[in-house]
């Protein structure tokens, strides 16, 4: 059986497949020795970042998650930049809202 997290992940994923949008999946890996999380590609990186038709980063949180300080200055790196930044409570309906206004659907 899937956690919350990864069932959360999974979702955002098909829907940007559905929508036939160009992204990078940054995968976590938990770390032998310590049991931590750890992110493979950088502290703080998103979960998802699309690229095609548009930019924006996607951080997938559960119950009372929140942004890390690392993903925090990622955060507000990527905004500086001019892309967007979701953070995706527990379902997806904020992606389709996003979608929405932004006509990707």
């Amino acid at each position: 059986m899937l956690s919350r997290a990864k069932e959360l992940e999974r979702a955002v994923e098909h829907l940007l497949i559905y929508y036939k949008l160009k992204f990078i999946r940054l995968e976590n890996y938990r770390c032998f020795r310590c049991g931590q999380v750890q992110n493979s590609k950088g502290k703080g990186l998103p979960d998802y970042y699309i690229y095609s038709p548009i930019h924006f980063a996607v951080e997938c949180k559960t119950g009372t998650g929140v942004l890390s300080k690392d993903q925090k200055t990622v955060r507000d790196n990527i905004l500086k930049a001019g892309d967007d930044y979701l953070i995706i409570k527990d379902t997806v309906d904020e992606l389709i809202k996003y979608f929405k206004s932004k006509n990707i659907l």
